[in-house]
């Protein structure tokens, strides 16, 4: 890519980014998602990753969240390898930037790795995970956000772990 666009590329990696992100909520709660919404899925979760990996003002927080939602789908997809290899990204991403971290991304890391684990049959690490997600939600000060999290938590595949 040698030519500069005709816009202002920084603001469409932020636009993307977010379009994609907000697009892939649909395609997870519908319950009877094709095949082709499926990778359509996949493939936006990994846009959005790209994208806000793109923009300049892209926070460590911004990259632990692209790590989530691509575990996130992954995980609904039943891509056992992918998911847990992705939900470990967002997990050390995490932790070890946690000052950089909301409270939620807290929560929604455990919760996603808990549910990686389960779809990988590590009930042990999952249940570890799925623990310290409930005590990491119940630590979210934002009543908001809380309420976000509890639908999540209580939504989706957890491969026989609750």
């Amino acid at each position: 890519m040698s030519k500069e666009p005709p816009f202002d590329i920084d603001i469409a990696h932020r636009w993307f980014g977010a379009e994609y992100n907000n697009s892939i909520f649909p395609l997870l709660e519908k319950a009877d998602r094709t095949e082709e919404e499926t990778e359509k899925m996949i493939s936006m979760a990994y846009a959005t990753t790209l994208h806000w990996s793109s923009y300049s003002k892209c926070k460590t927080a911004n990259l632990a969240r692209g790590e989530y939602m691509i575990a996130t789908a992954l995980a609904y997809a039943g891509r056992k390898e992918s998911s847990l290899h992705h939900a470990k990204r967002n997990y050390e991403i995490t932790f070890s930037h946690i000052d950089e971290m909301e409270d939620w991304d807290i929560a929604f890391s455990l919760m996603v790795n808990a549910r990686a684990y389960a779809l990988n049959r590590d009930m042990e690490t999952a249940e570890k995970f799925l623990t310290e997600c409930i005590t990491s939600i119940e630590k979210v000060k934002d009543q908001g956000d809380k309420n976000i999290l509890e639908m999540d938590f209580n939504s989706g595949p957890w491969y026989g772990l609750k």
